[in-house]
């Protein structure tokens, strides 16, 4: 028999909703479990979070901050790489230009590809001769070689005698193997040999000396060549004990510019070849005006000229010293014509020998430039840039230096929201400051000094978050 609710008897009924409110009573008090563990698990965790937040809390500060800085380096470092190829790039095409320039202008004056052309070189190496102008350069020199028997000859304009050039012979091996061409195999001659058998005790001229020299070292020549050069070229030094030079006719800035520029690449390994050197420097130095370089203190000036500054900035790109070697270009171009492309004064009026002295210097200081540019960040004067890791450690040092501090006051910062580490900033500052780098370059300096400043601001800001 079946029962509706509404039938059952008062006593089953009664028993009926007791069951019903015990299991009520056991699902509530279940549930009442169930918030507990949840309440509590959550407490836990709130509590957790509490004590290592904090911990957690600086090693995401630690990460966020070394990414950050990480990109900042990254970002400096492409900018300054940007422009200092830029800067290098458009002073390299100023120098061109200038090359070329006086390059033209000296052709106009002597168009001839015979090998006693001085201009030979810088014109075909500027772009301002073509190519055919090269090779008949090259025959002039194989014509001459085979008429006097593997000898280039000089003529004396004024007595007419001839005799064998060693000054003709060095140039033409330094002009040829610019060019590219073989100087071993000149028309079946060896001009390499030729300076070799040459006698010395017939030269009464140190400039002959100081191209046979640079001819030398350029191809390679034999070390006792060198030598015999070297100790020959060094007769015509003069010390005069803080300063010194190459006595011909006198010491002159000319005259030191020719024999520093031979000698410089044998200073490390002859203490008196390098004295030598630092004291014609010197000299050169102390013939230094407002305008330029003068030449001599026998015919000493108030201002320089064009010549003797040449002369300058060819010793300086011998010694790499690039800051006074561009200052001495600066100066160089001074002395340019301001009516002719290409020309230069000397005491106001255009000179050949001017711009001849001229074309060599630009022409040493493009091959200077280009040299430069294609080695760096690689020189003796350049210290290296700082790199991610060495801003990193300077960062760690700063937040292993603070980490006691912190500790000690983290409860109280947290209470009332003060900065504690602000104190901490003078280190990092320091270091960033000692790790930039002296390169010289201003485009570079700038780039990095911003960097460095960038750097500390992301440091600060964290610190205080």
């Amino acid at each position: 028999m079946i029962h509706k609710s509404g039938d059952l008897p008062g006593h089953m009924l009664e028993t009926c909703l007791g069951n019903r409110n015990t299991v009520w009573r056991k699902k509530q008090a279940v549930l009442r479990r169930l918030i507990c563990v949840a309440l509590s698990s959550f407490a836990f965790r709130v509590l957790d979070n509490n004590f290592t937040s904090k911990n957690e809390r600086k090693k995401k500060m630690k990460t966020t901050l070394l990414k950050k800085v990480s990109a900042t380096i990254l970002s400096a470092t492409v900018i300054a790489s940007t422009l200092v190829v830029s800067a290098f790039a458009a002073q390299q095409n100023e120098v061109d230009k200038e090359l070329f320039d006086t390059s033209k202008y000296l052709l106009e004056q002597n168009n001839s590809a015979d090998y006693f052309n001085d201009y030979a070189l810088g014109a075909v190496i500027s772009g301002a001769a073509d190519e055919s102008f090269k090779d008949s350069y090259k025959k002039s020199i194989e014509d001459a070689l085979k008429d006097n028997d593997g000898k280039l000859m000089y003529t004396d304009q004024y007595s007419g005698e001839t005799a064998e050039s060693l000054m003709y012979e060095s140039s033409a091996v330094i002009a040829l193997h610019k060019m590219g061409f073989d100087v071993s195999d000149i028309g079946g001659y060896d001009l390499t040999k030729a300076i070799e058998s040459f006698d010395l005790t017939l030269i009464d001229n140190p400039y002959h000396l100081c191209e046979a020299l640079k001819a030398s070292k350029l191809i390679g020549a034999g070390e006792e060549n060198i030598s015999r050069l070297i100790d020959a070229l060094m007769t015509y030094y003069t010390d005069n004990g803080e300063t010194g030079g190459m006595d011909y006719w006198g010491i002159s800035t000319d005259n030191n510019g020719a024999f520093i520029e031979a000698l410089a690449p044998f200073s490390d390994s002859d203490e008196k070849i390098k004295s030598a050197i630092e004291k014609s420097v010197k000299f050169i130095e102390k013939m230094k005006r407002p305008d330029g370089y003068d030449s001599s203190e026998a015919y000493a000036s108030e201002n320089g000229n064009a010549d003797s500054t040449a002369l300058a900035l060819r010793a300086f790109i011998a010694v790499n010293d690039g800051e006074k070697a561009q200052e001495a270009y600066n100066y160089l171009l001074g002395f340019k014509s301001q009516e002719k492309d290409g020309a230069y004064l000397y005491a106001g009026d255009e000179s050949v020998y001017a711009a001849k002295d001229a074309q060599y210097a630009l022409l040493a200081y493009s091959e200077y430039l280009l040299k430069t540019n294609d080695n760096q960040p690689e020189s003796e004067t350049t210290e290296a840039e700082p790199g991610a890791a060495d801003i990193t450690n300077a960062v760690e040092a700063t937040d292993s230096a603070s980490a006691d501090n912190t500790e000690n006051t983290e409860n109280s910062s947290d209470n009332n929201g003060e900065d504690t580490t602000a104190n901490d900033e003078s280190s990092l500052t320091t270091q960033t400051a000692d790790a930039n780098p002296n390169t010289g370059t201003t485009a570079q300096g700038i780039a990095v000094s911003a960097a460095a400043f960038i750097v500390l601001g992301i440091i600060i800001s964290n610190k205080r978050r």
